[in-house]
């Protein structure tokens, strides 16, 4: 038996709930970093949000530009491993997969003819605004 949480099948999150985590990593992931008096905010996508710098707690102007490369570098790369996650999770969900695979054979089934989807309709009448009604099949 399934928890009140649980979704069909046992799944713990609907679908649309898992796209929308995965849309939302992809926009506004990001991580922070704090090191030597020096602090930064990079999304996944390398944008710089923001850096802060202690003057006080700096002693070595020389190594500040490596310093905060190197911690840029590592912000993005954690901002890029939550991404990741989600992405696999999405990925290997079994939902998604069967998706994949329909899309997939879609031009292998082709595509019905218009006369197989059309359904007869009685013409009664020129008036355009007047509703028609559905002719009984034979």
């Amino acid at each position: 038996m399934s928890s009140p949480q649980s979704g069909p099948l046992g799944y713990t999150e609907s679908l649309a709930t898992k796209m929308d985590r995965l849309t939302d990593a992809l926009c506004d992931s990001r991580a922070s970093l704090r090191e030597g008096g020096v602090y930064v905010d990079v999304y996944a996508n390398g944008q710089v949000r923001a850096v802060a710098i202690d003057e006080e707690a700096i002693a070595d102007h020389a190594g500040l530009g490596p310093l905060i490369t190197d911690l840029i570098n590592r912000a993005r790369e954690q901002a890029q491993q939550q991404v990741e996650q989600i992405v696999r999770e999405v990925q290997f969900d079994p939902r998604v997969a069967s998706v994949v695979e329909q899309i997939r054979d879609a031009p292998e089934r082709g595509l019905q003819s218009a006369s197989q989807v059309a359904e007869p309709w009685d013409e009664e009448g020129d008036d355009p605004w007047r509703p028609r009604s559905r002719i009984a099949a034979d």
